[in-house]
């Protein structure tokens, strides 16, 4: 029998625990781990090929669709004459 404190304060005892107990417990421990550990394998072994796969064919169809348009973002776009760009402060602005 192992001795164990329990309680806090004024309102603390001994308990005697079997050693059967604690050994239950510890195992209930290294299996809950070990059940933890083959679901996080399961999860690497299915999602991050699912996730390469992915990746992989949305990069090959968007080069496809996209072969012939320009890019977005150059610097040496021309510039539209219809925008008209600049900077602006809010004066005058009412908290709700």
């Amino acid at each position: 029998m192992v001795r164990v404190v329990v309680g806090r304060g004024r309102y603390t005892r001994q308990v005697k625990v079997p050693f059967w107990a604690f050994a239950l417990a510890g195992a209930g421990v290294v299996l809950t781990g070990f059940l933890m550990l083959a679901f996080i394998a399961s999860l690497v072994i299915f999602v991050i090929p699912a996730c390469l796969i992915g990746a992989g064919a949305a990069h090959w169809l968007r080069r496809q669709a996209n072969s012939k348009r320009e890019p977005i973002f150059t610097r040496n776009r021309p510039n539209d004459p219809d925008v008209i760009e600049g900077e602006y402060r809010v004066l005058g602005e009412r908290r709700r």
